[in-house]
């Protein structure tokens, strides 16, 4: 089974992106705060620790894909044979551009050429902390595992981000009758490029307008739909995520597998002041990170957390010039 992976890369901090997005959003009456807000396009070089994760942990990918905006991370070794810089230019019609927003960017993935028909979808924020092997992503059936996790429905109108998730999961029962009520868990996920491409066939209307929409919105439809989409056809394993850690008492570990919640995958570290990032590798032992930025870091926070990530990945991939 041939395996890619996709990363979404831009860097903020470039003037002639900077301009483009400042001649949009003159036009825009009103853009909202969470779509435009800078935390969701500042460079921390992540990207490139994010390979080198890649590179040590999951050999096995075959090819490496990163969506840009007219950009070239200056450190990236284009000559590499393993890794394609894919512009906006060519997998998105000429109608949604310029864009600004990432559920536009992530449903036109299996536009890429020579994309696999299995392959992970990854910002550029998020690493690989463990050796992984194909079978962490895809099951012997060679379906994606869906790893989600609990979130009560009422809180789903708490954000932007969180009411495309209620969308995305109300298109799903209205259109196959079923569809859990677990959110995305923030970091790696694997996909199937024919599950995306039957999706915008059953939302054709509602995909379009979201890929056209130029900056996020609460009409778009999130990607998690296609998970939830795998999930309903039977075409998926889930995987729940908790908030288990190696100090939790053996009565809590069996809660936890009882509940059918897997501990070992996945963290989400925010970026933010007083943050001890490897005490919270310490507790919880994830197999995939995601150092997330947001509104509440600044820049002292953010050279924190590249000197942790340099800490952790020292050594320079074959990706890197």
């Amino acid at each position: 089974m041939d395996i890619d992976l996709v990363y979404l890369w831009v860097d903020g901090s470039d003037p002639a992106w900077q301009a483009r997005k400042a001649a949009f959003l003159q036009g825009i009456a009103e853009a909202p705060h969470e779509a435009t807000h800078e935390a969701r396009f500042v460079d921390n070089d992540e990207l490139r620790f994010s390979l080198r994760s890649v590179e040590r942990y999951a050999p096995w990918i075959r090819h490496i894909y990163i969506i840009t905006d007219r950009q070239v991370p200056s450190w990236l070794d284009t000559d590499c044979p393993r890794v394609t810089i894919v512009d906006h230019t060519e997998i998105l019609p000429p109608s949604a551009l310029p864009t600004f927003s990432s559920p536009a960017i992530e449903w036109c993935v299996d536009n890429i050429p020579g994309l696999a028909d299995h392959f992970l979808l990854a910002n550029d924020d998020t690493l690989i902390a463990q050796e992984v092997a194909p079978d962490f992503f895809f099951n012997t059936q060679g379906h994606p595992i869906v790893r989600l996790r609990r979130w009560p429905r009422h809180k789903l109108g708490r954000s932007l981000y969180l009411r495309t998730i209620g969308r995305a999961q109300q298109l799903i029962r209205q259109r196959l009758g079923t569809c859990v009520g677990h959110i995305p868990h923030h970091n790696i996920d694997a996909y199937l490029k024919r599950h995306i491409q039957e999706c915008k066939q059953l939302f054709a209307r509602e995909i379009e307008d979201t890929i056209n929409r130029h900056i996020r919105g609460e009409e778009d439809v999130q990607r998690v739909a296609t998970l939830y989409y795998a999930l309903a056809r039977g075409e998926g394993e889930m995987k729940l995520m908790g908030r288990y850690n190696k100090p939790m008492s053996l009565w809590s570990k069996l809660r936890c597998a009882l509940r059918g919640v897997y501990h070992y995958d996945t963290r989400c570290i925010n970026i933010e002041p007083d943050i001890d990032f490897q005490s919270v590798m310490d507790r919880y032992n994830p197999v995939l990170v995601c150092i997330n930025d947001n509104e509440q870091a600044g820049d002292k926070d953010r050279l924190r957390a590249r000197r942790f990530l340099e800490q952790m990945f020292p050594d320079k991939s074959s990706f890197e010039r």
